[in-house]
């Protein structure tokens, strides 16, 4: 067997071994990242709706003194962005598991993509006794077609990505900021009501 041989053999072997270790990253780190983002947002949104009936239970204290509370629009603001902060949470799960799979899937693909390529090249190098030289550049161009068949779900998935990436991010801050400004609202009422 010569060099070439050898080579080739080696970097289709090398293309399948990288298939096969993102598809093993795209199940275990998947698993991983949608449970710890999951339990952190909805973490977040059970403190927002706590906070929310909490602030709920101090207004009905305020009221029953003889002043009437200072200052209930920042108690409304307060409301407004907790109660944002709780439904923005629940959503940020979903995006952040969609944005993990169609990262995934694009890298799945664009790997079986080069592994189509790296055969296909590797035919070059090869010596095949049954196939003629008609059957060699068939085969040849058929993993080359297969190879560029992934093109048009690869894009479509990077597309997804990048949709849900940008859902994810901005999804997350929103509700992190909003509980940190229905917080501070709330924050703001209590001690001008002491």
């Amino acid at each position: 067997m010569g060099t070439d041989v050898v080579l080739a053999e080696k970097h289709v072997k090398d293309a399948a071994a990288r298939v096969a270790s993102s598809r093993e990253l795209l199940i275990q780190e998947s698993a991983e990242n949608r449970r710890a983002y999951e339990r952190f947002y909805n973490s977040l949104a059970l403190f927002s709706g706590g906070t929310v009936a909490l602030s709920v239970t101090y207004l009905g204290y305020l009221k029953s003194l003889s002043k009437p509370p200072a200052h209930p629009t920042w108690l409304i603001g307060s409301w407004g962005c907790l109660l944002s902060c709780l439904a923005i949470s629940l959503f940020c799960t979903f995006f952040h598991t969609h944005y993990l799979y169609y990262a995934r899937t694009r890298e799945y693909l664009e790997n079986i993509k080069l592994k189509r390529e790296a055969e296909a090249d590797a035919m070059d190098h090869m010596d095949f006794v049954n196939l003629s030289p008609a059957d060699h550049q068939a085969a040849q161009l058929r993993l080359r077609k297969a190879a560029e068949g992934y093109d048009s779900d690869q894009r479509r998935a990077a597309r997804q990505e990048s949709i849900y990436l940008f859902l994810w991010k901005w999804s997350g801050r929103l509700a992190r900021l909003a509980f940190l400004g229905g917080v501070g609202l709330l924050f703001c009422f209590a001690v001008g009501n002491i």
